[in-house]
């Protein structure tokens, strides 16, 4: 399983952890910063409107003079002054026949009053603040001021702007931290999976996930492991048991030696590899064998061909095989021979312990005989050409000596 680009794929484990640290960092840096900005504007307003109401009162006491003699020039310049200093955005100064002595505007202010300054302002300063002028106890003037927001609109720009530059390295952070925190969780699970997709690439049932740190994957990982352990034992069972069909199907069950279909295989094996030695096929056939089961049943019939299946056995090596390849017909595939004189030879040897007297369980002793033919290997021979030669010759042997079955 390829893991490599698991970073970018938006479908991975690696993908969703790195997204949700970076979301759940963000969301508390956003909150923390709602809270923090939040506390910070509340307090800069109280600051704003005692600073305003500060400024108004030293500045009504330097222009008291102004208005007892009502000196709009000298006003003027004492307004203008500190309002160029930040202090106020708009000054309005009267007479209390509400005489216009002094007014005085911040331009930038005027032109530049953005949506946002606007609801700035209003929040901060809901009302301009208007203080009374008293001279000798007398109230003999008016001075309305307009407080100044630069000071709370920067706060509010670079509070936003550190609030960006944070969300930023908050966000590379989380993911650096992620990265190691999550190592151990992804590379758990990278195992779990590999081993997994393994054993079904190879079919190897075998394997186990070693032991996790994290609890939960432990768990995981055992209940995995208990499942590969059924799945191998009934993968082992089933293989025995294959195995053990497959060989019941390559015997014959009466007699325990190979049957027909095995015959086949194993004929077909040795002319696949002819070109290297020649081998001898027999032909073998019981005689006088219906006369056994009509004149002492079935069952005696059966014990005869099975003593001659073990009698046939005794002459089988290596490479070798005996099979039972009809009711009574039997075939030996033979590859140490050399010539027809030891193929002769075999035949005689067969022959003569096949002639031995068989006595069944119930004291009745049967005698019987074989017919042998046989013929050998020949290149470019198929399993239909060797075997109708050996056929052939058998019953040409049987029609020769007088057909005793």
């Amino acid at each position: 399983m390829d893991y490599s680009n698991s970073r970018k794929d938006k479908t991975s484990l690696i993908y969703r952890l790195r997204k949700v640290s970076a979301i759940n960092a963000t969301l508390i840096l956003l909150l923390c910063w709602m809270f923090l900005f939040s506390t910070s504007l509340l307090f800069i307003k109280r600051y704003e409107l005692r600073n305003l109401e500060l400024i108004s009162t030293i500045l009504s006491s330097s222009l008291t003079a102004s208005v007892v003699f009502e000196d709009a020039h000298d006003a003027a310049n004492k307004i203008a002054q500190s309002g160029a200093r930040g202090m106020f955005s708009s000054a309005v100064l009267k007479t209390e026949h509400n005489t216009l002595i002094a007014r005085w505007n911040n331009d930038n202010d005027d032109n530049n009053e953005s949506w946002f300054r606007h609801t700035l302002r209003c929040w901060v300063f809901s009302s301009p603040l208007e203080i009374n002028i008293v001279h000798s106890d007398k109230v003999i003037g008016h001075l309305t001021i307009t407080g100044s927001i630069s000071g709370v609109a920067d706060f509010v720009k670079y509070s936003v702007i550190i609030l960006l530059v944070g969300i930023v390295i908050v966000i590379s952070a989380s993911v650096i931290v992620s990265e190691l925190l999550h190592r151990s969780i992804v590379d758990s699970l990278r195992n779990i999976t590999q081993l997994i997709h393994n054993i079904i690439e190879h079919r190897d049932f075998s394997q186990r996930i070693p032991p996790i740190e994290i609890k939960e994957f432990n768990v995981l990982s055992g209940d995995i492991n208990k499942l590969l352990s059924e799945i191998h034992s009934l993968q082992a069972s089933l293989l025995s048991e294959n195995q053990l069909l497959a060989a019941k199907a390559l015997k014959d069950p009466l007699t325990g030696i190979f049957n027909r279909s095995a015959f086949v295989l194993h004929l077909q094996k040795l002319l696949d590899s002819a070109a290297d030695k020649p081998f001898v096929l027999l032909f073998i056939d019981s005689d006088r064998f219906k006369s056994i089961n009509d004149n002492w049943g079935h069952s005696a019939g059966d014990e005869v061909l099975k003593t001659i299946s073990q009698r046939l056995s005794q002459f089988e090596s290596d490479n070798d095989m005996v099979a039972r390849i009809g009711g009574d017909e039997f075939a030996m595939l033979m590859t140490r021979l050399a010539d027809d004189y030891q193929v002769q030879q075999l035949i005689a040897h067969i022959s003569s312990a096949i002639a031995i007297p068989i006595i069944l369980d119930n004291g009745i002793i049967i005698a019987t005989s074989v017919t042998i033919g046989y013929a050998w290997s020949r290149t470019f021979d198929t399993a239909k050409d060797i075997t109708e030669r050996a056929d052939a010759n058998m019953y040409k042997i049987k029609k020769t000596h007088g057909d005793q079955r």
